[in-house]
């Protein structure tokens, strides 16, 4: 079959295009596939990195290939401009991997250590291009599923003095910002300078159409402190969200705050009609908090290496 292949043009629509081919092949790329509509905007809206300091960054970090009608077959991305890669395709051009995968070696092998590409168990065939190209598989992890057409467990409660707020209604962004560097950067003192500019970031960042402030959520102490919290990121076309963003001050963890987070997402998630809702997990840890609040069935994530 005919196929041609590029480099991601802002210029010509091409968040649009994946962002739709994704929408629209969302259950095959759920199954074959670590990536999701959450996981695509956020390479474009949410500037991590060097993504600032890096003139043409998402040109450089995302390949398409398409058909000879011009459809998306699928398409190459690194998500933090690293060795970190991942390939997606339509159902029909899964043959097409091995030519991706071999691209990407010879355009991107250069990056870090060795190129690491990430994939679903039920990707076998998959896993048979990655190792014929010198691939091994390195580590798993997880993501949990949550089944939000059945009734929720019961709500855990937070202790006296703690609430839980949507952004939609208690816009603290800076707030927030200093709960999030504090628990992803180990920040615990920034400048106002660095704040400013981490707020402007921020502020891009939600300008992503599939923001949505009333699942933007924030447990606060009693002495007013953002303390932890989650976000949905929600595909309305298919009635799922994804929740990441999980997080808590490290001053306050180990006290059952993020699960009481994450469960009031869910409920959200369930009264706007989404209907299934998914979080990953890196240890069995997470896992085990996951089912404990619902989640039903987990699918396993392999990560496979380059031996350069």
């Amino acid at each position: 079959m005919k196929t041609t292949h590029r480099n991601y043009d802002d210029e010509v629509g091409d968040f649009n295009l994946i962002s739709r081919f994704i929408l629209e092949n969302n259950s095959q790329i759920r199954k074959h596939s670590t990536w999701c509509i959450g996981r695509f905007v956020d390479w474009k809206y949410a500037l991590w990195g060097d993504k600032l300091s890096t003139p043409g960054f998402h040109t450089q970090n995302a390949h398409l290939w398409l058909d000879g009608f011009g459809y998306l077959a699928g398409f190459a991305i690194s998500e933090n401009g690293g060795h970190e890669i991942a390939i997606v395709t339509a159902e029909g051009y899964r043959f097409l991997f091995e030519e991706m995968l071999v691209w990407a070696i010879e355009n991107w092998g250069d990056r870090g250590p060795g190129l690491s590409i990430e994939i679903t168990s039920q990707q076998l065939m998959e896993v048979g291009f990655l190792e014929r190209n010198g691939f091994r598989r390195e580590a798993s992890f997880f993501r949990a599923h949550f089944d939000l057409t059945k009734e929720l467990v019961d709500r855990y409660q937070l202790d006296d003095g703690f609430t839980i707020v949507a952004m939609k209604t208690d816009e603290d962004y800076r707030a927030q910002l200093l709960l999030r560097q504090n628990a992803f950067a180990g920040k615990t003192a920034m400048s106002d300078e660095e704040i400013e500019h981490i707020a402007n970031i921020s502020s891009y960042g939600r300008d992503n159409p599939i923001y949505h402030s009333g699942t933007d959520l924030c447990v606060v102490a009693p002495n007013g402190r953002y303390v932890s919290g989650c976000e949905a990121l929600i595909d309305t076309r298919n009635l799922e969200a994804d929740i990441e963003r999980v997080c808590t001050h490290s001053d306050y963890r180990r006290q059952g705050l993020a699960r009481v987070a994450i469960q009031a997402c869910l409920y959200r998630l369930k009264a706007i009609g989404v209907k299934q809702a998914h979080i990953t997990g890196y240890s069995e840890g997470a896992i085990a908090l996951y089912s404990s609040l619902g989640a039903g069935k987990r699918t396993e994530y392999w990560i496979y290496q380059h031996q350069s």
